[in-house]
């Protein structure tokens, strides 16, 4: 069992029995740890809180990636799609092998922190904070699957060519459909935004969808995880308005703290 702190929403490691290391030690006592290799992830039920989820949301995880694909093994959304789908396909009528099962779709690019599905679709989703690819270079990202329309940042903080690997990291993504600002954090500064005035697309269809943590989930299974991250995930934050750039700030400077003490 992974606990919510705040309470209501606790999470259960799937699948329980992983031969994979689940906690960090060390410097890492208290961490998530996560492989990369789709054999593990953290599923959060739906709940009256998350389900309130349309008009505002930030999103905030505290993480320490491991490693992350190099650009020669990204592919394209459609190459992405194709992918999810033979592998899907794969896993449904047992012809996948144990090698394909243990790659998963990270090599897509797309590594997911925290994501919620849109009904059984492999995209859009609900939201996804996390890696993605643009231009053949990694990006952090953050998505909203909105009413009518998809919205993406992919962004990196001025000065850098790539995401940061073997240090921790505070993201954020943050929405207000009533204004329509979408922003993206790193380390408390923001690197992004966007403006979409509108509402994130929690259909009945979508309710019953659970919040993945530490990867993603496409398809109708919620047992099998995508776009694992390979790393370590000390603190994830769900709230539901936006929080402003001082508060973001503010999380990104205790965060480090914590780690640094």
């Amino acid at each position: 069992m992974v606990k919510d702190s705040s309470g209501g929403n606790d999470g259960t490691i799937v699948p329980a029995n992983t031969p994979e290391l689940k906690w960090g030690n060390g410097a890492f006592a208290g961490s998530l740890s996560f492989s990369g290799g789709n054999d593990h992830f953290v599923r959060i039920p739906p709940s009256a809180s998350l389900n309130n989820l349309k008009r505002q949301i930030t999103v905030v995880a505290f993480i320490y990636p491991r490693t992350l694909w190099p650009p020669n093994r990204y592919i394209s959304m459609v190459q992405r799609k194709w992918k999810k789908a033979v592998q899907l396909a794969g896993k449904l009528f047992g012809t996948a092998t144990e090698n394909e099962k243990a790659q998963g779709t990270s090599s897509t690019g797309y590594i997911a922190i925290v994501q919620r599905q849109w009904r059984e679709t492999m995209h859009p989703d609900q939201y996804y904070l996390g890696y993605g690819p643009q231009n053949n270079v990694l990006h952090y990202k953050w998505h909203l699957g909105l009413i009518g329309d998809d919205v993406n940042l992919y962004r990196l903080p001025e000065g850098q060519e790539k995401p940061r690997v073997r240090e921790w990291v505070h993201l954020t993504g943050t929405y207000n459909g009533e204004t329509g600002k979408m922003s993206l954090y790193v380390d408390g500064e923001l690197i992004g935004t966007q403006t979409h005035v509108g509402e994130i697309r929690l259909d009945p269809e979508s309710l019953n969808r659970p919040l993945a943590v530490g990867a993603e989930l496409n398809g109708p299974s919620t047992d099998d995880p995508t776009g694992e991250f390979d790393g370590y995930v000390r603190d994830i934050r769900i709230y539901d308005r936006a929080l402003s750039s001082k508060e973001v700030k503010a999380l990104a400077e205790e965060a480090r703290r914590q780690v640094t003490k």
